[in-house]
């Protein structure tokens, strides 16, 4: 593998680097009042997200504020609904909602036969205004939602944290469940490869709720239909990040031909990578709540994050999630300058 010139690939492929590359996951978002401002102008999160001006406004934010090592694509998992011509929108302090959801055969019969990728058009316009801005000075993540985490989305209806419908569908009607699976996978496969002719530099997959499933379900419902999404992309050379919230079930990890794997901050850097035989790069994996703390116990669990991955390489600094909204930017600034400088050492 020849080096990259961006220090996110080079540590994903585990070259050599000189410290540890940073980027937060929700880096774009609610926690910067500039972010909130764009929001409002575009009118709600969606129409900020079929923006391709605005959407790339808010990638850029968070990169003119703090000297992160890497932008990541402005949009949400769950658009690729839009080629299933199912209506999602958002409510505040809610979530996503879709109307309509499917929990019947005849639910997945309404839904269109032929999948129109065009569809998504307006997120390779953002991916393409990102390019430009970023004049190849950092790289671009772009992601996909795994098709089982989708589905949670599209047969609740909304972010639910009970899941009654899906694991309903899982003992009672898994051939249903494995339907809209395969659906979601086709149009994963062809929004992927539409990313990546567009130019993302690297690729997550955001697995939220595998953690949901038993280890064999995990296997049956998440991860075979996920492989079939990392062999479509084989040619084109992407690395391909793997996250789940999951706090088990890693050794079904080890057959996915993946570059990097992104953990919760239950879970141990350096154990996990020994786990996976030095496979993987590793992403993570601070507390998000360590940043309402003051600036030394900021510093000190960076420091202990850092220290348990006693290796040259093949580690990505983040978040065990997303950034909340109610973190103060200046933590944020502190968190990269410190990662960047103990690193170093």
């Amino acid at each position: 593998m020849s080096r990259s010139k961006h220090l996110l690939i080079n540590s994903i492929y585990q070259q050599n680097i000189d410290r540890t590359p940073i980027w937060i996951m929700r880096q774009a978002g609610r926690y910067l009042p500039e972010y909130i401002a764009t929001k409002n102008r575009a009118g709600g999160f969606m129409s900020l997200i079929r923006n391709p001006e605005l959407a790339c406004e808010v990638t850029m934010q968070p990169l003119r504020r703090y000297s992160l090592d890497s932008a990541i694509l402005f949009s949400d998992i769950l658009v690729v609904a839009d080629m299933f011509n199912m209506d999602l929108r958002f409510e505040e302090k809610k979530g996503p909602i879709f109307d309509n959801p499917i929990r019947t055969e005849a639910d997945l019969k309404k839904l269109p036969s032929q999948l129109d990728v065009s569809k998504l058009s307006y997120v390779n316009e953002t991916i393409k205004n990102i390019k430009g801005e970023l004049n190849e000075l950092l790289p671009l993540i772009g992601f996909i939602g795994s098709p089982w985490t989708v589905a949670t989305y599209l047969i609740e209806g909304n972010s639910t944290k009970q899941f009654a419908y899906v694991n309903e569908m899982v003992k009672s009607n898994p051939s249903l469940l494995v339907k809209i699976l395969e659906m979601i996978t086709k149009g994963s496969i062809d929004y992927v490869k539409q990313q990546i002719e567009n130019g993302v530099d690297a690729l997550m997959i955001f697995d939220t709720w595998g953690g949901l499933l038993s280890k064999e379900n995990y296997e049956k419902f998440s991860l075979s239909f996920i492989q079939k999404i990392i062999l479509s992309t084989k040619k084109d050379g992407v690395p391909i990040i793997y996250y789940s919230r999951s706090k088990s079930n890693f050794a079904e990890l080890k057959k996915l031909d993946i570059s990097c794997v992104g953990i919760s901050s239950e879970n141990n850097l350096g154990e996990m990578y020994k786990f996976f035989d030095k496979k993987f790069a590793i992403q993570g994996n601070l507390d998000v709540d360590i940043l309402k703390e003051d600036e030394s116990t900021i510093k000190k669990e960076i420091t202990k994050t850092l220290d348990t991955f006693p290796f040259k390489s093949g580690h990505i600094f983040n978040l065990g999630t997303g950034i909340t909204p109610d973190i103060h930017p200046d933590k944020v600034a502190y968190l990269v300058d410190q990662v960047k400088e103990l690193s170093i050492k």
